[in-house]
């Protein structure tokens, strides 16, 4: 199993946008591909650092294909875009409900919480209006979707994470300690990548596999 140490970030400053030091913090490679069948495997790269209010995520994928044309949140074909999934079980108990955050290189997200798959919580649009996202692709605001070009390459995107957005979500208190998860790269059009940080050994793509998730820890 794998583990990574979430690196501590310090508080946010209240009265401007706040990011933490990213060049400083170590990478979780999302480079397993369990269901590879053809086509370029693109690298994806995702760090994390926290405060005691808020997760923070940055995610750099490679893509020489980007695309995304759904901007509802919640939406459920967020999948189907050029997309990096991140699943993680709060309670910090192995196999425990988790939560799917999902989200397009456009910053469109998708985010449940449930034991499974079936009958999942989504997230409300007020506990969603707390979490900031940005991507590093130039968008049309009134329409933040994407084609595929060929100049494409890479995108980034960077989240803050509310700890009382997820547990809106949950009604539940999270663990400050300890998580478990796994990190998915899935979508597009045009050599649509399925990776995985922690491996999972299953036949058929499957990321709602809570019993492979990895350790995360908090600093």
């Amino acid at each position: 199993m794998n583990q990574y140490i979430i690196h501590p970030a310090v508080s946010i400053n209240k009265n401007a946008s706040f990011s933490p030091d990213w060049q400083t913090i170590k990478a979780i490679d999302v480079n397993h591909f369990p269901w590879y069948q053809a086509g370029k495997k693109q690298n994806t790269q995702v760090k994390l650092s926290a405060n005691n209010d808020t997760l923070f995520i940055q995610i750099i994928a490679q893509d020489n294909y980007s695309f995304a044309k759904q901007t509802e949140l919640n939406h459920m074909l967020i999948c189907e875009d050029s997309c990096v999934e991140f699943f993680f079980s709060p309670s910090g108990v192995l196999g425990s409900s988790y939560v799917n955050l999902e989200v397009n290189c456009c910053g469109t997200l998708h985010l449940a919480y449930g034991a499974g798959r079936e009958s999942r919580q989504f997230i409300s649009i007020e506990a969603a209006s707390l979490i900031q996202c940005n991507s590093s692709l130039s968008l049309d605001m009134d329409s933040p979707k994407k084609l595929e070009s060929e100049t494409d390459s890479q995108w980034t995107i960077e989240i803050a994470l509310p700890f009382n957005a997820i547990e809106q979500l949950t009604g539940e208190k999270i663990n400050k300690e300890r998580w478990f998860a796994n990190f998915y790269r899935c979508g597009g059009r045009t050599e649509p990548q399925y990776a995985v940080w922690n491996n999972i050994e299953v036949v058929e793509p499957d990321y709602h596999r809570p019993e492979y998730f990895a350790e995360l820890t908090f600093a």
